[in-house]
């Protein structure tokens, strides 16, 4: 069983990122109220999402640094009480700017509490134990962004969107003083900083969050979308080079010589896709093709984290005692399995047949995402394990824009592709357009319309209907495809270790 002292680890490592998490989501949606209230553009609004996620990825790197240079409890105050600052700024900004300059005042203190509060969860406790620990706390870590479109939903109908920021207040000021009780401060090494590896990696990170936050919108061909690209890919390419010859680099990618460690990046990889897919794609349908508002959507997703709350401590205790590679295995098969299966959705899918879709994806996803992250923690040495949470985490926010924009992408060519089919064979003048359009005809005629009335109205409808099974289809195409990602996913997974991972100073072996 575990120790005291590492459930008040667990406790300061859950309160510590809960409301970061939280607030990568909880204003998608405030953004229309804060729109009229500043009367601002869509693209301008957008950064207020955006702006949070590039501050998060720009201090997420030198999380390692600052810990090793200034301790670990320091560090975690410090940021705790930058991120209360920026949330209280931010409910009582002026305009968008303001609001814009404080979130990311607000991202860069947050962007340092994931990493910190991984390794200080990972480094303090047993190595039998960790798999239970890091499950438990994977639990909040998928309940916070699903929680968010609900809570900011309630806020935004029944307060005020301000409210949104204001309640990160109790929550900090509680994870703030149980850290300055509970949190022993490690060794302070001095070690120098990595002021070019630092500068292109914010360059980089950031231009390609800003450009997968707008490629939706402005299309991947814009001049301003490949150029972000370009200055993205060349300053990630140049850090990398300086990392790789740096004495005392920011982040020793040398980390990735370690298999485990790669392996397991490439299968988050898979894992952020398949969570952050499904989250974006299921809202949009829900309000754009069944009609629901942010309230009722936000219900109808809690299924999405309810199976993972079951099967995460599953998959720690399973961790523990046989090794990642089953939890993980099982976990993806279920994945791929509950992503076709949601094939099945259309305007008329009983809720409950949703709902238990969700369910079971939520406890495949829950089996096999903290198992792999934990032992891509798990396949350093001890000492590096900062290395590795910092690089973990500014990889998944990466990935997280990258899934939400390919897909939104996707979605966009993938319905007009599918109307132009539908189009080519649902002509007015086909069988089936005929008995459409002679049927409204007459329901429009008897409700007292004038018989070229009707036609336009009928004409109209079948218009209608060609884009909405278009839409349909369309997410229909992108459920497949987020299965096949995750079933291409399922055979690396196998080379992951079976047994005990019980190697306290240094990196796992592969060879079971």
């Amino acid at each position: 069983m575990p120790k005291v002292v590492e459930w008040e680890i667990l406790t300061v490592a859950i309160l510590g990122t809960f409301m970061v998490i939280l607030d990568q989501t909880i204003m998608n949606i405030a953004l229309p109220h804060i729109m009229a209230v500043f009367n601002e553009t869509a693209d301008r609004a957008q950064l207020v999402i955006s702006a949070y996620m590039m501050a998060t990825a720009i201090t997420t790197p030198a999380a390692a640094y600052l810990c090793s240079r200034f301790g670990i409890k320091k560090i975690y105050l410090l940021s705790q009480a930058g991120f209360l600052l920026g949330s209280v700024l931010c409910g009582l900004a002026w305009d968008t700017n303001t609001l814009i300059f404080f979130r990311i005042l607000q991202g860069l203190a947050g962007g340092l509490l994931t990493p910190i509060v991984m390794t200080m969860l990972f480094t303090n406790v047993p190595p039998e134990e960790r798999g239970t620990m890091m499950a438990i706390f994977g639990i909040p870590t998928m309940l916070a962004p699903v929680i968010g479109p609900v809570l900011g939903g309630y806020l935004v109908t029944y307060w005020d969107w301000r409210i949104c920021f204001y309640v990160n207040v109790p929550v900090v000021l509680l994870a703030m003083a149980i850290g300055f009780i509970w949190i022993k401060d490690t060794t302070i090494e001095e070690v120098s900083f990595d002021f070019w590896g630092f500068t292109l990696a914010a360059i980089g990170f950031s231009a390609i969050l800003y450009a997968f936050s707008y490629a939706p919108t402005w299309h991947w061909d814009d001049w301003r979308i490949v150029t972000l690209l370009i200055v993205g890919c060349v300053s990630i390419a140049a850090w990398i080079i300086v990392e790789l010859r740096e004495k005392q680099p920011m982040l020793d990618l040398h980390i990735f010589k370690y298999g485990g460690f790669s392996l397991a990046t490439g299968l988050n990889f898979v894992t952020t896709i398949g969570l952050f897919s499904v989250v974006f794609l299921l809202p949009l349908f829900l309000q754009s093709i069944r009609g629901l508002n942010a309230m009722q959507t936000g219900l109808m997703l809690l299924p999405m984290v309810l199976g993972s709350m079951i099967t995460m401590p599953l998959s720690g205790i399973m961790y523990d005692k046989i090794g990642p590679r089953v939890p993980a295995v099982i976990g993806l098969i279920i994945t791929a399995f509950s992503s076709l299966w949601l094939q099945v959705m259309d305007v008329n899918t009983p809720d409950s047949l949703l709902l238990t879709i969700l369910f079971v994806r939520s406890m495949g996803m829950g089996l096999c995402m903290m198992p792999i992250m934990t032992y891509a923690l798990a396949a350093v040495p001890i000492h590096m394990t900062a290395q590795a949470s910092s690089i973990t985490n500014v990889l998944r926010t990466v990935f997280a824009s990258l899934g939400v924009a390919v897909f939104a992408s996707m979605l966009d060519q993938l319905q007009k592709t599918n109307a132009a089919v539908i189009s080519q064979t649902l002509t007015p003048d086909s069988t089936m357009a005929l008995q459409l359009l002679s049927s409204v005809q007459v329901m429009m005629m008897q409700a007292g319309q004038t018989l070229e009335m009707a036609h336009m109205t009928a004409l109209s409808f079948l218009a209608q209907y060609v884009n909405l099974r278009a839409t349909i289809t369309a997410f229909q195409m992108e459920y497949v495809i987020s299965a096949v990602i995750v079933i291409l996913a399922i055979i690396p997974a196998i080379f992951l270790p079976f047994g005990k991972i019980n190697k306290p100073g240094g990196p796992v072996d592969m060879s079971a």
